[in-house]
């Protein structure tokens, strides 16, 4: 099925078309983009646009009307109104989400007037943010309920079909009015790049109307489309990321196959290593650039003379050097590895004398708050080392507390590297 895509071009490929590509191609629909204007911005700023001649916007979508069958439209920037007449009649009769931009994320306006906006929204289902809402209703929104009031008066004074107001500028709730109805769609922060959320949020939605989902569930599916998009966006990109559950899957992989790896390798120092195992077991975990973090399942534990790992390589396996690695990369993001071993004054002189980074934190200082918190030892743990070395720890030690086994953590930017330390560590230890 083909999804009919009318916006312009972020040149930082964050937002626009390129955005609504990836995510229209990443739902498995064939997406048909039409051109409206260019934009000159980076993820900091737009400089400014151009905007293509109606006619020549006209007979883009006129060429791929008469050789697809389209079952949605999604439309973006518009930048004037003569545009916006040629896009409301080209795309009369066609299921149409209109995406009202009016300024970028960064301030700076993208169409003429407001009113020529409203030009495409009788019989739109209409997706603005909580500014552009406040623009097309005239009224301020400051809470749920006023976003109910907005959604209402946009779609009973404007004509709109549907209305979707999404609330990350508030609450993260998104708010639907579809005849007659409301519907609350809750959310929740989530950490990441947010230049583009507007984009992909319309696209999914189209794309999810197009397979032939009701609205509401159509939102609710989009929402958490967007909530992934976020979740897994990239540094480089500096905003959403639509390719978001192709690139988890491929890094997944790598990263499982990596650690499986890396514990073959382990085992194979079964002998010298059994000494340096703690009472609890030791475990080796690796984070995808994601922050998702694979570990051995049920741990690493003495075998005999030796070692074995109890279960295979799992996601989420150990929680607590999954806490402690994901506070590291709070730090230091190239680090990706950590595996905990029994403490010794030994090995911490070793440590030294290789001329790795040591640090420690003791528990004995841990604020009271700290202890009454649910799982905020490691943290607080980590993050005072880290403050204590004033550079990028390699081996992070504490010596316990009542009921708790003194530990050293050695982090590496990579499995090999962490490997790599342990086998310089052991070596002719006594």
């Amino acid at each position: 099925m083909a999804v009919l895509i009318i916006a312009g071009l972020d040149t930082g490929g964050g937002a626009g078309l390129k955005a609504d590509i990836e995510t229209v191609s990443a739902l498995g629909e064939h997406p048909l983009p039409v051109l409206t204007s260019i934009t000159y911005q980076n993820p900091s700023e737009v400089r400014g646009y151009h905007t293509l001649p109606p006619d020549v916007i006209r007979g883009q979508i006129r060429a791929v009307k008469e050789s697809f069958e389209i079952r949605a439209v999604k439309i973006g920037m518009l930048s004037n109104g003569e545009i916006a007449k040629v896009v409301a009649e080209e795309t009369e009769g066609l299921t149409r989400i209109f995406d009202p931009v009016i300024v970028s994320s960064t301030g700076a306006k993208l169409v003429d007037s407001v009113e020529s906006v409203k030009t495409l929204i009788p019989g739109s289902i209409v997706t603005p943010n909580i500014p552009e809402a406040e623009a097309l209703s005239g009224l301020k929104i400051r809470s749920v309920e006023d976003m109910k009031k907005a959604a209402k008066a946009i779609a009973e004074e404007l004509g709109a079909e549907a209305v979707v107001i999404t609330g990350g500028h508030l609450s993260y709730t998104d708010v639907l009015y579809c005849e007659g109805n409301f519907y609350e769609f809750p959310g929740r922060r989530v950490e990441g790049f947010t230049h583009g959320t507007g984009c992909v949020f319309s696209s999914a939605l189209t794309a999810f109307l197009a397979r032939g989902f009701e609205l509401p569930e159509a939102v609710e599916k989009a929402k958490r489309f967007v909530e992934g998009s976020i979740r897994f966006s990239k540094d480089e990109a500096k905003a959403v990321n639509p390719l978001w559950e192709l690139g988890r899957d491929a890094y997944r992989w790598r990263t499982k196959e990596e650690l499986e790896k890396a514990v073959e390798e382990l085992v194979k120092l079964g002998e010298k290593l059994n000494p340096y195992l703690p009472e609890v077991g030791t475990n080796f975990a690796l984070a995808t650039p994601f922050n998702e973090v694979f570990a051995v399942k049920g741990r690493i534990v003495r075998y005999g003379g030796t070692i074995k790992p109890v279960g295979p390589v799992e996601l989420n396996a150990s929680d607590h050097l999954r806490r402690a690695l994901i506070k590291m990369r709070e730090f230091y993001p190239e680090v990706r590895a950590v595996m905990n071993l029994r403490y010794s004054e030994e090995l911490v002189e070793k440590a030294e004398k290789l001329g790795l980074t040591v640090s420690f934190y003791d528990r004995r200082e841990e604020p009271e708050d700290v202890k009454r918190a649910e799982r905020g030892t490691m943290e607080w743990g980590i993050e005072s080392a880290v403050k204590r070395a004033e550079k990028r720890p390699d081996l992070i030690y504490h010596l316990g507390d009542w009921g708790k086994e003194p530990m050293v953590l050695i982090f590496g930017r990579s499995t090999r590297e962490v490997l790599k330390t342990i086998r310089s560590l052991i070596q002719d230890i006594r």
